[in-house]
Formats: C-alpha cells, sequence, structure tokens
C-alpha cells in the first residue's frame, strides 16, 4: 500500500473504533436510565402498597420464615443471587475478552 492509502486505513480505522465507543457509550446510558426509571417506578408501586399495619408484621417476617421450616426458600434465593452474579461476572469477562481481542487485531493490521 502506498503512504496515501495506508494514512487512510488509519483514519478510517479511528473514526470506526470511535463510533463504536460512542455507540457503546449511548447504549449503557440509555440502559442506566431505564434501569433507574424501572427502580423509581418499583419503588413508587410498592410505597402506594405499604399499609401501616404492614410494616409492622414486616419487621418480623423474615424470622417467622426461618422457624416455620421455610429454611429450603431461603437457601434457594441466595442460591439463585449467587448464580446470577456468576453468570453475569462471566458475561462482563467474556464481552471484556471479546473486545480486548478485536482491539489487538486493529493494532496488529494498523502496523502491517
Amino acid at each position: 500500500m502506498t503512504g496515501k492509502t495506508e494514512t487512510r486505513v488509519r483514519v478510517i480505522r479511528s473514526r470506526t473504533l470511535q463510533y463504536r465507543k460512542r455507540y457503546e457509550t449511548r447504549l449503557l446510558s440509555c440502559l442506566t436510565v431505564c434501569s433507574l426509571f424501572l427502580l423509581a417506578g418499583i419503588g413508587v408501586l410498592f410505597e402506594r402498597l405499604q399499609t401501616p399495619g404492614v410494616a409492622a408484621v414486616t419487621k418480623g417476617y423474615g424470622a417467622v420464615l426461618l422457624q416455620s421450616g421455610a429454611m429450603a426458600y431461603v437457601v434457594i434465593g441466595i442460591a439463585a443471587f449467587v448464580i446470577g452474579v456468576a453468570v453475569t461476572v462471566l458475561c462482563i469477562r467474556l464481552k471484556n475478552k471479546s473486545t480486548n481481542r478485536t482491539y489487538h487485531t486493529e493494532e496488529s493490521e494498523e502496523k502491517l
């Protein structure tokens, strides 16, 4: 390739990388805003559902669950949470690994 072609290819790749980063930033921002709205909506719903009598009952509800033989439900809930966290961390690591591989491939192509 000639000098001009190499320069153009580098510019195109850098712009492509900028556009990808901008797209990922926008997507992440959008998902963050959606999750915040969802969290706020759930908070509003729970606030409307709560009555003065329910607050007194919910304080001792966890102890009642453990005493009445519902230990299996508690263990399953904790296990589901741990599995969910593990799957999330695994997906994030796989995505980062894929992103790093793509980035290193682009760098090696630029050196050529």
